[in-house]
Protein backbone atom coordinates (compact mmCIF):
# COMPACT_ATOMS: atom_id res chain seq x y z
CA UNK A 1 0.00 0.00 0.00
CA UNK A 2 2.75 2.47 0.95
CA UNK A 3 4.68 1.55 -2.22
CA UNK A 4 1.62 2.34 -4.35
CA UNK A 5 1.17 5.69 -2.62
CA UNK A 6 4.84 6.58 -3.14
CA UNK A 7 4.60 5.67 -6.84
CA UNK A 8 1.46 7.77 -7.20
CA UNK A 9 3.19 10.76 -5.56
CA UNK A 10 6.22 10.34 -7.81
CA UNK A 11 4.04 10.21 -10.93
CA UNK A 12 1.99 13.21 -9.79
CA UNK A 13 5.04 15.31 -8.89
CA UNK A 14 6.63 14.49 -12.25
CA UNK A 15 3.50 15.75 -13.99
CA UNK A 16 3.57 18.96 -11.94
CA UNK A 17 7.21 19.54 -12.84
CA UNK A 18 6.62 19.00 -16.55
CA UNK A 19 3.67 21.39 -16.47
CA UNK A 20 6.00 24.04 -15.06
CA UNK A 21 7.74 24.07 -18.46
CA UNK A 22 4.70 25.20 -20.43
CA UNK A 23 4.30 28.87 -21.31
CA UNK A 24 1.95 31.24 -23.08
CA UNK A 25 3.90 33.63 -25.28
CA UNK A 26 2.02 36.66 -26.59
CA UNK A 27 3.31 39.22 -29.08
CA UNK A 28 1.77 42.45 -30.25
CA UNK A 29 3.69 43.86 -33.24
CA UNK A 30 3.15 47.26 -34.82
CA UNK A 31 4.83 49.80 -37.05
CA UNK A 32 5.22 53.40 -35.98
CA UNK A 33 5.37 56.43 -38.18
CA UNK A 34 7.31 58.88 -36.06
CA UNK A 35 9.98 61.30 -37.20
CA UNK A 36 13.56 60.28 -36.46
CA UNK A 37 17.03 61.20 -37.66
CA UNK A 38 18.46 57.70 -37.99
CA UNK A 39 19.68 56.54 -41.39
CA UNK A 40 18.65 53.05 -42.48
CA UNK A 41 20.50 51.36 -45.33
CA UNK A 42 19.64 47.67 -44.97
CA UNK A 43 17.99 46.39 -48.18
CA UNK A 44 18.36 42.61 -47.69
CA UNK A 45 17.62 40.24 -44.84
CA UNK A 46 20.43 39.83 -42.32
CA UNK A 47 18.75 37.30 -40.07
CA UNK A 48 20.87 34.28 -39.22
CA UNK A 49 18.15 31.63 -39.30
CA UNK A 50 18.60 29.07 -36.52
CA UNK A 51 18.24 25.32 -36.96
CA UNK A 52 14.93 23.82 -35.92
CA UNK A 53 12.84 26.81 -36.98
CA UNK A 54 9.19 25.89 -36.36
CA UNK A 55 6.25 27.64 -37.96
CA UNK A 56 3.91 29.39 -35.54
CA UNK A 57 1.00 27.33 -36.87
CA UNK A 58 2.61 24.18 -35.38
CA UNK A 59 1.84 25.45 -31.86
CA UNK A 60 -1.48 25.48 -30.08
CA UNK A 61 -3.03 28.95 -30.06
CA UNK A 62 -3.67 30.44 -26.64
CA UNK A 63 -7.33 30.60 -25.65
CA UNK A 64 -7.07 34.16 -24.38
CA UNK A 65 -5.01 37.21 -25.21
CA UNK A 66 -3.97 39.34 -22.25
CA UNK A 67 -2.97 42.23 -24.52
CA UNK A 68 -6.21 42.31 -26.54
CA UNK A 69 -7.41 45.65 -25.13
CA UNK A 70 -4.00 47.26 -25.69
CA UNK A 71 -3.95 45.94 -29.27
CA UNK A 72 -7.42 47.36 -29.94
CA UNK A 73 -6.40 50.77 -28.56
CA UNK A 74 -3.16 50.75 -30.54
CA UNK A 75 -5.07 49.91 -33.74
CA UNK A 76 -7.11 53.12 -33.35
CA UNK A 77 -4.07 55.42 -32.96
CA UNK A 78 -3.01 56.95 -36.32
CA UNK A 79 0.66 57.01 -35.29
CA UNK A 80 0.75 53.20 -35.14
CA UNK A 81 -0.17 50.51 -37.64
CA UNK A 82 -1.05 47.15 -36.12
CA UNK A 83 0.85 44.36 -37.89
CA UNK A 84 -0.08 41.27 -35.91
CA UNK A 85 -1.18 39.97 -32.54
CA UNK A 86 -0.44 36.33 -31.72
CA UNK A 87 -0.32 34.10 -28.66
CA UNK A 88 0.72 30.46 -28.50
CA UNK A 89 1.60 27.74 -26.01
CA UNK A 90 5.13 26.36 -25.96
CA UNK A 91 7.11 23.98 -23.77
CA UNK A 92 10.63 25.03 -22.80
CA UNK A 93 12.78 22.75 -20.64
CA UNK A 94 14.64 24.27 -17.71
CA UNK A 95 18.19 25.26 -18.67
CA UNK A 96 17.35 25.03 -22.37
CA UNK A 97 16.88 27.20 -25.42
CA UNK A 98 13.43 26.79 -26.95
CA UNK A 99 12.78 25.93 -30.55
CA UNK A 100 12.72 29.15 -32.55
CA UNK A 101 9.21 30.14 -33.64
CA UNK A 102 8.88 31.59 -37.13
CA UNK A 103 6.88 34.82 -37.02
CA UNK A 104 5.61 36.16 -40.35
CA UNK A 105 2.80 38.56 -41.14
CA UNK A 106 0.25 37.40 -43.73
CA UNK A 107 1.44 39.89 -46.35
CA UNK A 108 5.11 39.12 -45.64
CA UNK A 109 6.24 42.58 -44.53
CA UNK A 110 7.28 41.15 -41.14
CA UNK A 111 9.52 38.09 -40.93
CA UNK A 112 11.76 36.57 -38.29
CA UNK A 113 11.75 34.45 -35.18
CA UNK A 114 11.29 34.51 -31.42
CA UNK A 115 12.64 32.11 -28.80
CA UNK A 116 12.99 31.72 -25.05
CA UNK A 117 16.08 30.74 -23.12
CA UNK A 118 15.62 29.32 -19.62
CA UNK A 119 18.67 29.36 -17.40
CA UNK A 120 19.58 31.31 -14.30
CA UNK A 121 17.33 33.99 -15.77
CA UNK A 122 14.62 33.97 -18.42
CA UNK A 123 15.59 35.56 -21.74
CA UNK A 124 13.36 36.47 -24.66
CA UNK A 125 15.18 36.56 -27.98
CA UNK A 126 13.55 38.59 -30.75
CA UNK A 127 15.00 38.74 -34.28
CA UNK A 128 12.48 40.32 -36.63
CA UNK A 129 12.73 42.30 -39.83
CA UNK A 130 10.07 44.67 -41.11
CA UNK A 131 10.04 45.65 -44.79
CA UNK A 132 7.02 47.84 -45.51
CA UNK A 133 5.98 48.15 -49.13
CA UNK A 134 7.15 51.42 -50.64
CA UNK A 135 6.03 52.53 -54.08
CA UNK A 136 8.93 54.59 -55.36
CA UNK A 137 11.87 54.09 -53.00
CA UNK A 138 14.21 51.14 -52.77
CA UNK A 139 12.69 48.75 -50.23
CA UNK A 140 14.36 49.15 -46.85
CA UNK A 141 14.47 46.41 -44.25
CA UNK A 142 14.31 47.39 -40.59
CA UNK A 143 15.72 44.86 -38.13
CA UNK A 144 14.97 44.44 -34.44
CA UNK A 145 17.47 41.95 -33.00
CA UNK A 146 17.51 41.85 -29.21
CA UNK A 147 17.86 39.43 -26.34
CA UNK A 148 16.50 40.65 -23.04
CA UNK A 149 16.08 39.33 -19.54
CA UNK A 150 12.38 39.23 -18.74
CA UNK A 151 10.10 38.27 -15.88
CA UNK A 152 6.97 36.18 -16.08
CA UNK A 153 3.64 37.98 -16.44
CA UNK A 154 5.28 41.34 -17.11
CA UNK A 155 4.79 43.31 -20.30
CA UNK A 156 8.03 43.99 -22.16
CA UNK A 157 8.58 46.46 -24.99
CA UNK A 158 11.19 45.88 -27.70
CA UNK A 159 11.71 49.13 -29.56
CA UNK A 160 12.92 50.13 -33.01
CA UNK A 161 12.35 53.56 -34.60
CA UNK A 162 10.13 51.99 -37.29
CA UNK A 163 8.38 49.16 -35.44
CA UNK A 164 7.96 47.64 -32.02
CA UNK A 165 7.06 44.46 -30.20
CA UNK A 166 5.17 44.19 -26.95
CA UNK A 167 5.65 40.75 -25.38
CA UNK A 168 4.31 38.87 -22.40
CA UNK A 169 5.41 35.40 -21.28
CA UNK A 170 3.34 33.60 -18.66
CA UNK A 171 3.77 30.15 -17.13
CA UNK A 172 0.75 27.87 -17.46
Amino acid sequence: MAYGLVMLLILFSGRVLSEGNDYRIELMIFSQNMPNTEVFEQTESQIQWPAGLTDLSAYKKADTMALADAYAALSKDPVYQAIMHVAWLQTVAEGALSRPVHIQSPEGALNGFVRIQRGQTLQLIVDLEYAPRQDFNEALVYRLNESRRIKFNEVHYFDHPKFGVVAKVSPL
